[in-house]
């Protein structure tokens, strides 16, 4: 009886979180899509928006993993109580752990795709939009969109605001662009009419035939003019260095390998070391989220007895994800500012759950699902 019911409940789990990471993940895609296009505030080439897709689907699954997951787990555990399942395996003499015992294969299964995606796949994936940023930024450039716009292009370390009144044959008419950095404005620039070129060799704008260019440098504290403008009736060719999408890969502790991020962890270099360790305890608690997520979730929904699975949905998921995630990015913040090591900002919000999830099992061994 009871290899049968674990194959019930793995087989009802695994279904319904298969179903839910294939709409978190087309959710989830959109709603990237989304934010890119609202970053550059102007919409890339379809095939550039398209080609965002699958590292946006690599980048979503040690999330979506998880939650859908929990999820599943869920809603099969608060149909059974809403349905009384549970109730008559009680009374068959199962004790209250037994049904939950089939979440943990399903939940090292999770546990160990999530690794594998934030380990393995995630730097790739994250390198890769590095790339594909600087093909949407080259889109905008070489097929600007007409009327007057105002577009701002935020880079690492400066940003660059663009405006102008129209494009006429590829020239742009009326041309304004700021730049800026974290600490303020650092220089303006006007032109009457000029042509734009995104060098991304070299992470740079390059403007030719400028017609009345006016340069201004500025004090990024005071916001004061710095020097004297520059002003010409034409210039022939104008360099903004802009690093925003350079080809350099970036060096994020998000694009690292695995043995990478490992060794930046044991060098004793101060902050590196630090954001290494912080992204190592991320790249953990998520591959860790897939084990205890789900058996809690379960937990908790089988709490509740209403014909409306939605509350014991509720019930289950919410808590769950208040619960964990921002520990998780808490205990991030540990790991970075070097008051824990990685794998201990790891494992405690793991066991903040199990926590929780002893107290709730207490609370069904004493009612026996009555």
């Amino acid at each position: 009886m009871t290899r049968r019911l674990d194959r019930i409940v793995l087989r009802d789990t695994a279904l319904t979180a298969l179903l839910a990471v294939l709409g978190m993940t087309f959710l989830f895609t959109a709603l990237g899509l989304y934010q890119i296009v609202n970053n550059f505030q102007v919409t890339p080439r379809f095939a550039t928006l398209l080609s965002f897709m699958p590292s946006l689907w690599v980048s979503l699954t040690p999330f979506s993993l998880p939650v859908s997951a929990l999820f599943a787990a869920a809603l099969v555990f608060g149909r059974m109580r809403a349905e009384r399942e549970l109730l008559l395996l009680a009374a068959s003499g199962v004790p209250p752990w037994r049904p939950f015992v089939a979440l943990i294969p399903l939940g090292v299964v999770v546990a160990l795709l999530g690794g594998v995606a934030v380990s393995e796949l995630g730097p790739g994936a994250y390198a890769e939009r590095h790339a594909l940023q600087r093909r949407a930024l080259a889109d905008f450039i070489d097929h600007p969109p007409q009327g007057p716009r105002e577009l701002r292009f935020p880079g690492g370390g400066t940003s660059i605001d663009i405006s102008y009144a129209s494009v006429t044959a590829g020239h742009f008419e009326e041309l304004s662009i700021l730049v800026y950095s974290d600490a303020g404005l650092l220089a303006s620039l006007t032109a009457r009419r000029a042509r734009i070129v995104y060098q991304r060799q070299s992470a740079a704008l390059m403007l030719t035939g400028c017609v009345e260019p006016r340069l201004v440098q500025f004090d990024p504290e005071t916001g004061n003019p710095a020097g004297t403008p520059l002003v010409a009736s034409r210039i022939h060719e104008l360099r903004v260095p802009f690093n925003f999408g350079a080809d350099e890969e970036p060096d994020s502790p998000k694009a690292m390998t695995t043995a990478a991020l490992a060794r930046r962890v044991a060098d004793e270099s101060g902050n590196p070391r630090q954001s290494a360790a912080g992204e190592a305890a991320r790249r953990i608690g998520l591959a860790l989220a897939g084990l205890i997520l789900p058996l809690v979730g379960a937990l908790i929904a089988a709490l509740v007895s209403h014909p409306n699975r939605l509350f014991a949905i509720g019930a289950g998921v919410i808590p769950c994800a208040l619960a964990y995630f921002p520990a998780m990015i808490a205990c991030q913040g540990l790991a970075e500012s070097g008051t824990l090591a990685p794998g201990a900002a790891a494992v405690l919000p793991v066991l903040l759950m199990a926590a929780i999830g002893a107290g709730v099992l207490r609370l069904h061994w004493r009612s026996g699902w009555a």
